[in-house]
Formats: C-alpha cells, sequence, structure tokens
C-alpha cells in the first residue's frame, strides 16, 4: 500500500511543479507582451497625435496623397508634381480678390486649401460684419506698389509663396510685404494657405 501512496505524492508533487511553473511562464509571457504592447502604442500615440496615422485601430499610417491633403507632407510630393496646372497662384488670387468685392465670402473661401477653408470663412464672414472686408480690399487691390510687381517668393512643383508689399496707412513712406503661400491640390488648383 505505501508503494501506492509514494507514486501518486509524486505525481501530485510534479503536476504542482508543472502548474506553478506554467504559471510563472504564462505571467511573463502576459508581462512582456503588455510592456511590447504599451511601448508600440507610445509610439503609434505620436504618429496619432501628429496626424500620421489613423486614429482607431490598426492605425494604419496615412498614404503620401491623405498627408499631402492634410498638409502634412513635408517637400515636394512626386506624385502630385506630375498633376497638370489648372488654375495658376495668380488667378486664384485674382478670383479671391474679386469674391471679396462681389461680396461672396464662400466664393472667397473656396481660394483657400480645404484644411483652411472653415477658418478663413469663419473669419471674412465676421470681417464682413464688422465692415471691415472693404479694408481688405483695398489692400488687397492696391496690394504693391506702382511700376512694382508681386516678388515670387520660394517655389516648387507643388507649393509657392508671393511676397506683396502694401502701405498700412496711405500716408506711409515704407511699404511693408506680406507673403502669401499657395499649394497645389490634385485638382491641379492652386490654392491659397493664408492671406
Amino acid at each position: 500500500m505505501e508503494e501506492n501512496i509514494k507514486p501518486t505524492s509524486k505525481r501530485r508533487a510534479r503536476k504542482i511543479i508543472s502548474l506553478a511553473l506554467f504559471l510563472i511562464i504564462f505571467s511573463a509571457v502576459i508581462y512582456f507582451g503588455y510592456t511590447q504592447y504599451q511601448r508600440w502604442y507610445q509610439q503609434r500615440k505620436v504618429y496619432i497625435d501628429a496626424g500620421l496615422t489613423e486614429d482607431h485601430f490598426p492605425y494604419r499610417f496615412l498614404s503620401e496623397r491623405e498627408l499631402v491633403d492634410k498638409g502634412l507632407w513635408d517637400g515636394e510630393s512626386p506624385a502630385l508634381n506630375a498633376v497638370p496646372t489648372r488654375t495658376t497662384p495668380e488667378e486664384t488670387y485674382a478670383k479671391f480678390r474679386q469674391a471679396l468685392i462681389d461680396g461672396d465670402i464662400d466664393k472667397a473661401a473656396e481660394c483657400f486649401v480645404e484644411r483652411k477653408r472653415e477658418e478663413y470663412k469663419d473669419l471674412l464672414q465676421k470681417a464682413k460684419a464688422e465692415g471691415k472686408i472693404q479694408e481688405i480690399i483695398i489692400k488687397l487691390t492696391d496690394i504693391y506698389p506702382e511700376g512694382e510687381k508681386i516678388t515670387k517668393g520660394s517655389t516648387g512643383d507643388s507649393s509657392t509663396s508671393y511676397t506683396f508689399m502694401y502701405k498700412e496707412q496711405e500716408n506711409d513712406l515704407k511699404f511693408k510685404d506680406h507673403v502669401i503661400v499657395f499649394y497645389k491640390n490634385w485638382d491641379g488648383d492652386w490654392l491659397m494657405d493664408n492671406l
């Protein structure tokens, strides 16, 4: 009878040791997996906060086109550069000025890049409500001194800037400069990034 007890207690001890080892290994795997997930998620959170990935699982990185559309693409985009120009920066600027002269804030807002369109629409509506649109129109129509042209600044295939000269007040002796940046969109239209 003693012989039967020893093998049973040995088996029980082996089971307990096996279970303890399993729990230790399982806990280590869970701990290691959790710490790796935390590190991975913290890295993704940086990209999420910067707008470079989707904000939900699996946090896919955005494509070049999506980054360009959000204004987060640094440098030139070969895909966007290949899009033929439909509306030049000069044409967009002229359309913007005319829309303000006509009092069409919606049409004027269409001259801005998509990500800033609502912001500038609100600002222009506020300026219109305060009676300041005429001041903007005067600066825009007399934006450079007679005989001088708008200076083209840094330029690329999908972004460019122009420097406009204007006087703060009519009797000022010095001109001030103002830079407006234009970006080409996927339709080939150059749109304003600022005013």
